[in-house]
C-alpha cells in the first residue's frame, strides 16, 4: 500500500509537473502594509498569479519586517525585478495612466522623507515643534501650548480673510510668516541655554540623517540601474534646468496673474520635456525600471499613503481602461 502511494505521487508529479504545482499556491506577503499595497495594484492594474507571485515575493525579501519604511533601496530593488518579470501587456496597464496624465518620472514614493513636512509631524518655521516638547519641563509645555494656541486663533483669522476675499495670498503670506516668527521668539524665550544646546544638537544630528537618506536613495537608483558617471551628471543637469524653469513659471504666473489652468498646463509642459529630456539619457530597460519604480510609488502612496485605504487620484480608476 505505501509503495503505490509513492508511486501515485510520483505519477502526478510526473504528469503535472513540480513547477505547476508550485504556481498554482499564491505567494502571500508578510505585511499587512505590503499586503494592501500589492492586493491594491492588483486590482487596479490585473495580474497573472505568476505576477503576483513574482511580485510578492520580492515584497517579502525587500520589505520583510518593516524594511520597507527605512530601507530608500525597497522600491528601487522590486521596480528592477519586476521590469523582468511582468508581461509587456501588464506593463502598458501599469504604465498607461502615467502616460495620459505626464507623471512625472522618479515621482515621490511617500516612503522617502514625504512624511514629517508640515503639520503636527514637522517642523514650523524651523523649529522642531515635537523635538521642543522632548526637552521642555510640564510647566514650560503648558506655556508652549498657550502661545500655540493664540497664534494659531491669529492665523485662522487670517485663511479666513483670504476665504472672504478680504486679503490677498501674498499679504496673508507676509503676515502668516510674520506670526510664525513671533511665536517661534515666544517659545525660544522660554527656554534655557541648555535645552538650547539640546535642540542645536537634535538639529545637527537631523540634518546629517537627512542627508544620509538622500545619499542611500541615490545610491539605490545608481545601483537599481546600473548607471555611469555620465548618466548621473545628465540626471544631475536635467533636474537643474527642470527646477530653474519651474520657478521661472511661478514667478511669470505671479508677475502676469496667470489663471490656474495655464499654469496647470505650463507644468504639464515642463514635466514633459523632463520626461524626454531623461529618455535621452538612459536605454530601454533603465527606462522601463525608472517607469515601473514610478509607477509603484504612487502605488504604494495610493494603498498605503492612507494606512492602505487608497486615495484620490493616482492610477487606480484608468489603469485598465
Amino acid at each position: 500500500m505505501k509503495k503505490l502511494s509513492i508511486l501515485l505521487t510520483i505519477a502526478i508529479f510526473a504528469t503535472i509537473g513540480c513547477d505547476k504545482l508550485m504556481k498554482d499556491e499564491t505567494i502571500l506577503v508578510d505585511d499587512p502594509e505590503l499586503q494592501a499595497f500589492s492586493e491594491g495594484l492588483n486590482t487596479d492594474v490585473g495580474l497573472s498569479k505568476k505576477s503576483i507571485n513574482a511580485l510578492n515575493d520580492a515584497l517579502n525579501r525587500h520589505g520583510k519586517d518593516g524594511k520597507h519604511r527605512r530601507d530608500p533601496a525597497f522600491l528601487w530593488k522590486v521596480a528592477a525585478e519586476m521590469q523582468k518579470k511582468l508581461t509587456s501587456e501588464e506593463k502598458d496597464r501599469l504604465l498607461g495612466w502615467m502616460d495620459d496624465n505626464a507623471v512625472p518620472y522618479l515621482f515621490s514614493s511617500g516612503m522617502d522623507g514625504g512624511k514629517g513636512r508640515g503639520g503636527p509631524h514637522g517642523d514650523s518655521g524651523g523649529m522642531d515643534i515635537r523635538g521642543v516638547f522632548r526637552i521642555l519641563t510640564d510647566d514650560q509645555k503648558t506655556a508652549v501650548m498657550s502661545i500655540m494656541s493664540t497664534f494659531g486663533e491669529k492665523m485662522k483669522a487670517i485663511q479666513q480673510q483670504i476665504k472672504d476675499g478680504t486679503l490677498d495670498k501674498e499679504a496673508a503670506k507676509t503676515e502668516l510668516e510674520a506670526l510664525m516668527a513671533a511665536m517661534i521668539a515666544e517659545v525660544e524665550a522660554l527656554l534655557t541655554d541648555d535645552q538650547k544646546d539640546q535642540l542645536a544638537e537634535m538639529k545637527s544630528q537631523m540634518e546629517a540623517k537627512m542627508a544620509a537618506m538622500k545619499q542611500a536613495a541615490h545610491d539605490a537608483m545608481v545601483d537599481a540601474l546600473g548607471m555611469n558617471a555620465s548618466q548621473e551628471t545628465d540626471l544631475e543637469s536635467i533636474n537643474k534646468t527642470y527646477g530653474e524653469a519651474m520657478k521661472a513659471l511661478f514667478e511669470k504666473a505671479k508677475a502676469d496673474n496667470m489663471d490656474r489652468q495655464a499654469v496647470h498646463e505650463g507644468l504639464k509642459a515642463l514635466i514633459q520635456n523632463r520626461n524626454d529630456s531623461i529618455e535621452g539619457v538612459f536605454d530601454g530597460t533603465q527606462i522601463e525600471i525608472i517607469q515601473i519604480y514610478t509607477a509603484l510609488g504612487m502605488q504604494y502612496k495610493r494603498h498605503c499613503g492612507n494606512k492602505g485605504q487608497g486615495g484620490k487620484g493616482g492610477p487606480g480608476g484608468r489603469a485598465n481602461n
